[in-house]
């Protein structure tokens, strides 16, 4: 089973854009941060205008429980992303810093390799030893193409660039042109200034761009395993797989990426109105390979309804104080069932959980993602509820409490129980005075007072002889005065 579990952490397209600069270091396209607002129209959008509370550190951790839950997963997994990253009650912490890797160590040690043989060509170009540096380039982009997941799409260029220059100066027209043919289409957005390399081939990258531009265009189309990698083409982002994108017929650089597993980078053709299609499975790193049992542990955990050991190494690795844990499995019948649990990590509790009964055949995708993005909402609502600030909990805090619901209702106008005293509980001495709280004075209590306050004095014992001794003169000792008499 160990072998079929699949790791999918879910990263804020924030720092994803963190991960993707432009050349002057800010972000672009629609990884900018300004694009992480919710839409006006959005669940989250209304939620964010009434929320002023903490935010706690949050994240996701989705994992396919066999081989069939493995598409069906990353669905969820988008789902809950787009909950997520627009619920202010949560902040979503980055885990592409430190699950990625830029390469393996081969790779690295090549690209490094390559890097100084391009600062020997630049040595050589200063000194106009054009056919010892364009040697240089050609070595270093032999070892850049060994190790090209840790080189990037602008230093691959600007090598390329730069041989092409050495080969112009050197009188080999024709390989200058292929290299400026390719760096044309690998540098889309020209930030490579061909001017700041050597003036004289400006004409002829120029010419090249324009060629580029006007050339009949092909189709590319990438699959990955585990789906929802980023692509990259030319050093422009296509978004998470499968992706199909439209691009100049010739070369491209491809590159391919997710949090937990090594890059791989490589060169592609496209021919003229026909496709290339690339097939592309991710290893692993092994931190993310020591990772897969503790989610498994934790989805299990919150499973049994627990939040354990498993959940606490989590939280713990990256500093979570909210973690949304979910399993997915296959059903038969193309159905798949989803448990998402949202888990307090601080209090080592489950806040909520929900199970989902889904339709995976295929062509209800878009359902998978609405009604995981439901339950989740559903989910964080229930955090929500919790939290000090909330109307929930102010809802909460002005219900009466459960003893004092439980107490016996009260008769209209009757006097609260008296308190009870240090001495003697439950008791009042009878010449002891007391003196009740202003708390405890109702207004029914109120009007019984006045109303003795304007009652009589109570009669003195003479008094009370004489008008015993006037009832018995006119015949009426013992009568309780609710007989009827007569004029008399």
């Amino acid at each position: 089973m160990r072998s079929l579990l699949c790791l999918l952490l879910l990263c804020s397209k924030a720092a994803l854009a963190q991960e993707e600069p432009t050349d002057n270091g800010e972000p672009s396209g629609d990884d900018a941060p300004s694009m992480m607002r919710p839409g006006s129209d959005s669940p989250e959008a209304s939620h964010a205008r009434k929320y002023e509370g903490p935010r706690h550190r949050a994240q996701a951790f989705l994992i396919p429980m066999d081989e069939a839950a493995r598409h069906p997963t990353t669905r969820v997994a988008t789902a809950v992303e787009s909950v997520l990253l627009h619920t202010p009650l949560y902040q979503v912490v980055d885990l592409g810093h430190a699950l990625s890797v830029e390469s393996t160590v081969e790779q690295a040690q090549k690209a490094d390799e390559g890097r100084h043989l391009v600062a020997e060509g630049n040595a050589a170009a200063a000194t106009k030893g054009w056919p010892e540096a364009a040697a240089k380039y050609q070595r270093a982009l032999q070892d850049f193409d060994l190790g090209l997941p840790a080189v990037g799409a602008h230093e691959y260029g600007d090598a390329l660039l730069r041989l092409g220059a050495a080969d112009w100066m050197s009188g080999d027209e024709k390989a200058a042109e292929e290299a400026f043919a390719l760096v044309a289409r690998i540098d889309p957005k020209q930030r490579l200034e061909a001017r700041a390399v050597e003036p004289a081939i400006e004409a002829q990258m120029a010419a090249a761009r324009a060629e580029a531009d006007a050339t009949r265009r092909g189709f590319l189309d990438v699959e990955t395993r585990p789906a929802g990698a980023r692509v990259q083409v030319d050093g422009e982002s296509k978004g998470p797989s499968p992706v199909h994108a439209e691009l100049p017929a010739g070369r491209h650089l491809l590159r391919v990426e997710r949090a937990g597993f090594y890059p791989t980078s490589e060169l592609v053709d496209i021919a003229p109105r026909k496709g290339s299609k690339q097939s592309i499975t991710l290893s692993a790193t092994p931190t993310a390979i020591s990772l897969n049992p503790i989610i498994a542990g934790a989805a299990d955990e919150v499973g049994r309804g627990t939040a354990g050991k498993n959940v606490s190494a989590l939280a713990q690795k990256f500093s979570l104080e909210r973690l949304l844990i979910g399993a997915v499995r296959s059903q038969e019948e193309s159905r798949v069932s989803v448990v998402l649990s949202l888990v307090d990590a601080p209090r080592h509790r489950i806040i909520a959980a929900k199970t989902l009964t889904l339709a995976a055949d295929g062509t209800d995708a878009d359902q998978i993602e609405l009604d995981t993005q439901v339950a989740a909402r559903k989910l964080i609502a229930a955090d929500d509820a919790q939290e000090p600030g909330s109307d929930a909990a102010a809802e909460t805090r002005s219900a009466p409490a459960p003893a004092e619901a439980s107490r016996k209702p009260m008769m209209p106008g009757a006097l609260p129980a008296a308190p009870a005293t240090a001495d003697e509980p439950g008791l009042v001495a009878h010449e002891r005075k007391v003196a009740i709280p202003a708390a405890a004075t109702s207004p029914a209590a109120a009007k019984i007072a006045e109303a003795k306050a304007d009652a009589p004095a109570p009669a003195s014992k003479e008094a009370v002889k004489k008008q015993e001794e006037k009832k018995k003169s006119r015949g009426l000792q013992g009568k309780t005065g609710t007989e009827t008499w007569g004029d008399e």
